[in-house]
């Protein structure tokens, strides 16, 4: 229903202005039915005005905030005036996320690792940055800002810490995590809700779920001789590699059909370090190395060429060796927390499982995602 306000700046009606005149110039009126008229007519000024403010309030497109108990991803309650309208960001990822919703313009601050990237609109860059979850935050800055809420990650770096001050200074806290592809759905849904968006954020789920339930689908009934034991890693400097095991992206090594052999051999370590002798050992039949960017990753395969461990592996004789960009440093990076993330689980499943998944169409699905999604 929609409401006319009529603006006057005379809110008494025409019958009690004929009665303010008729006590005023009529010197047969008591001095007590004076003051009875006068209690009269404040109580009907009153009555106007607060009906005026409640049709004010009543206006379509006016925004709403009611105060709720919402729950993050760590299972903190937190009490919050939804939706929220100005928020500090203190991941990339999540930035990426809050900008793909469209409410890039409620982002008032942001870490210093969403400057380097690329899926982030520009406007979000030129935030503030109040600091990281590494070495810390600017509480000073962070108040400066005055916002509705704090995002962030935890469970490393100083988030407890910056959890803990942010808190003792009266800013609210909205914890978030991913240890799998389901939970980068609700982290959305979560995101949603926060900033009242929740049917784009249902358009965005729908988009991700129906593409990853269909690998998932495929995969279940890949039989187990035709599943490939793959090591999805980092080649570090000393020698050494991190294997991603129980992490998010490792765990789409097996929802792709694959058998994760860190994940199996260390399923309570997300990125656990293996040296050549362990590498050797598990002798993998497909060897995934991923980097930041294209330098990063030559790096590593340098690395390898001075080993002649390497040339004993099964996948190096094979030639089943690959490379994936990951992060969101380079354009064409796609393994990574976010929606971009439905993307990488593609093409790793075309690696691993080019029988079964060879026929999807990566780039198809990349360019619906970022024309319907990435457009501000």
């Amino acid at each position: 229903m929609g409401y006319v306000i009529q603006h006057s700046h005379n809110f008494v009606s025409y019958e009690t202005q004929n009665l303010i005149k008729k006590a005023t110039f009529h010197p047969v009126v008591s001095g007590l039915r004076l003051k009875t008229i006068i209690a009269v007519l404040a109580l009907v000024i009153i009555v106007v005005s607060v009906g005026l403010l409640l049709t004010l309030a009543n206006v379509p497109g006016a925004p709403r905030q009611s105060s709720v108990t919402i729950q993050d991803m760590s299972g903190r309650s937190i009490v919050l005036s939804l939706p929220v309208s100005r928020v500090v960001i203190l991941n990339s990822y999540w930035n990426e996320i809050a900008s793909t919703l469209g409410v890039s313009e409620k982002i008032v601050g942001i870490d210093k690792y969403t400057l380097s990237s690329v899926y982030v609109p520009k406007v979000v860059k030129e935030r503030p940055v109040v600091g990281d979850l590494f070495s810390g935050v600017n509480l000073e800055t962070i108040l400066s800002l005055k916002p509705d809420a704090v995002i962030m990650d935890f469970g490393y770096g100083k988030t407890a810490d910056i959890v803990k001050s942010l808190e003792s200074i009266g800013v609210p806290v909205i914890c978030m995590y991913s240890n799998n592809f389901n939970d980068q759905l609700n982290a959305i849904r979560l995101l949603g809700k926060v900033f009242g968006v929740e049917a784009r954020a249902d358009s965005l789920i729908n988009f991700l779920e129906i593409r990853h339930s269909i690998i998932v689908a495929t995969a279940s009934k890949i039989p187990d001789s035709e599943r490939p034991t793959v090591l999805l890693c980092r080649v570090e400097k000393d020698g050494l590699l991190t294997a991603y095991a129980n992490s998010t992206w490792g765990k789409i090594v097996e929802d792709i059909g694959g058998i994760n052999i860190a994940l199996r051999n260390s399923p309570n370590q997300a990125w656990p370090k293996i040296n050549l002798e362990t590498l050797l050992a598990w002798d993998p039949e497909i060897i995934i190395i991923v980097g930041y960017d294209n330098l990063g990753i030559q790096s590593q395969l340098d690395l390898i060429m001075k080993s002649s461990v390497w040339n004993n592996l099964k996948a190096v004789k094979e030639s089943r060796v690959y490379t994936v960009l990951i992060g969101s440093r380079t354009e064409g990076a796609y393994l990574d927390w976010g929606p971009r993330m439905l993307i990488g689980e593609m093409k790793l499943a075309k690696i691993v499982q080019p029988k079964y998944f060879g026929d999807l169409n990566v780039d198809v699905v990349s360019d619906m995602l970022f024309s319907t999604y990435y457009t501000q």
